[in-house]
């Protein structure tokens, strides 16, 4: 499997843009958990390709770039926090880019390295709380320094988790936290100096975690959105900063998941551990204009933690607490619900053939596309957070003890 394996990423390495564009970020392209690569439905012991000690805690989720595998975790020292590299064909650690930060408060289940890294062809992109501010730094692919910098005050009970996003020239940050400094910055990657800067309302109650969404009709200039509980949907000019609407339906709770995309349905849902759950489809339209309708709500079997995903225009919902469902996403009608075993903070990810998806306990699920069908389980041998990845013909799963790559077999 290993020679198969390194024949596939020695072949997409000569063109590293396209590889790169497979899973450089949170759920891979535009955040939505899509991604390309000829799977098994059902994993076991034969499609473990390597599996690697990780040496350090922390949930942020695996990204790729070119044959690169990228996790933060926590140091060996006290307060530090490191950038790490692996070769995705052999699993071994390739460098790891060690800073120093201030502790601060968190949620017992969050970590200081909970936030998923970014990459392009010239770096990595790392989002960092260090006691009562937010910083950003990027790393080349060697592993050295091209620059950090303070963004501002962050604050929240839970601690940070937020992720950045890439849009052309510029790394994109919602920094939405339940102190006084909330704001959406971009800075440039090449030398993180700030471009823009919108202020936004703080939330009198809840940070938000949920990066923001790019939005690319196929007529129109791009958009870009972030949801909180302080001010709804908001649009914004991925280039200037600039707001272009805002849709509040009172929203009350945490974001969490990523916004998930249907055609031109998008669905946006929140949560919170006693509050309840909230779920609103906007109809965002040709290029999401102004501000778009709302389609309908979801009132049960509602994720707080895992993002959704859509696939052949219905979206999949996986619940914290062990509900799966599957809408019609244009009518919102329920095609099924179903109890499952698990719970998850892991988002769902697919090729299109099957969903896949790791539960709190460390067995990866996959289940059918097609109908409510539980294809099987693997068990990967400790708990899981974070999200796999998908990318060079392999899956990529990050548990609270190893780094582990699953694909295929030679000969089948």
């Amino acid at each position: 499997m290993r020679a198969i394996l390194c024949g596939v990423l020695a072949a997409l390495a000569v063109s590293q843009s396209a590889v790169a564009q497979e899973w450089a970020r949170f759920r891979g392209p535009r955040g939505q958990g899509i991604g390309n690569a000829d799977l098994p439905l059902v994993f076991e012991k034969e499609h473990v390709a390597w599996r690697t000690s990780i040496g350090g805690a922390g949930h942020s989720s695996p990204i790729l770039w070119g044959t690169h595998v990228y996790i933060t975790r926590l140091g060996d020292d006290a307060g530090t926090r490191e950038v790490v590299c692996y070769d995705a064909v052999t699993g071994k650690e390739q460098w790891a880019y060690r800073n120093t930060y201030d502790s601060h408060g968190q949620h017992k289940l969050n970590s200081f390295a909970s936030a998923t890294a970014a990459a392009d062809d010239q770096g990595v992109y790392v989002m960092w709380s260090s006691g009562k501010k937010l910083s950003a730094l990027a790393v080349d692919h060697a592993g050295k320094l091209l620059w950090d910098r303070e963004l501002g005050g962050y604050y929240a009970q839970h601690g940070s988790g937020n992720s950045p996003v890439l849009h052309g020239e510029l790394v994109v940050i919602a920094n939405e936290n339940e102190g006084d400094d909330c704001f959406l910055t971009a800075l440039d990657r090449k030398t993180g100096k700030p471009v823009w800067r919108e202020e936004l309302a703080k939330s009198p109650r809840w940070a938000c975690y949920s990066p923001p969404f790019l939005y690319e009709p196929e007529a129109g200039k791009a958009v870009m959105m972030v949801a909180s509980a302080a001010h709804g949907l908001t649009a914004f000019e991925p280039d200037t900063g600039a707001i272009r609407w805002r849709a509040n339906p009172g929203f009350k709770n945490r974001f969490i998941a990523v916004p998930c995309r249907s055609g031109n349905k998008l669905m946006i849902h929140t949560g919170s551990g006693n509050s309840g759950k909230e779920c609103v489809v906007f109809e965002i339209g040709d290029g999401a204009k102004e501000e778009p309708e709302i389609s309908y709500r979801r009132r049960r079997g509602l994720p707080y933690v895992p993002s959704a995903i859509a696939l052949n225009g219905r979206f999949f919902l996986f619940a914290d607490s062990g509900f799966a469902s599957c809408l019609e996403a244009d009518s919102g009608d329920e095609l099924w619900r179903e109890r499952i075993e698990g719970k998850f903070f892991s988002s769902p990810v697919s090729n299109e053939k099957a969903i896949y998806i790791c539960d709190r306990d460390g067995r990866l699920w996959s289940f059918s596309t097609a109908k409510f069908e539980v294809l099987g389980s693997f068990d990967l041998g400790a708990p899981v957070c974070s999200t796999p990845a998908m990318a060079c013909g392999a899956l990529y799963v990050r548990t609270a003890d190893e780094l582990i790559c699953l694909g295929t077999p030679a000969g089948k």
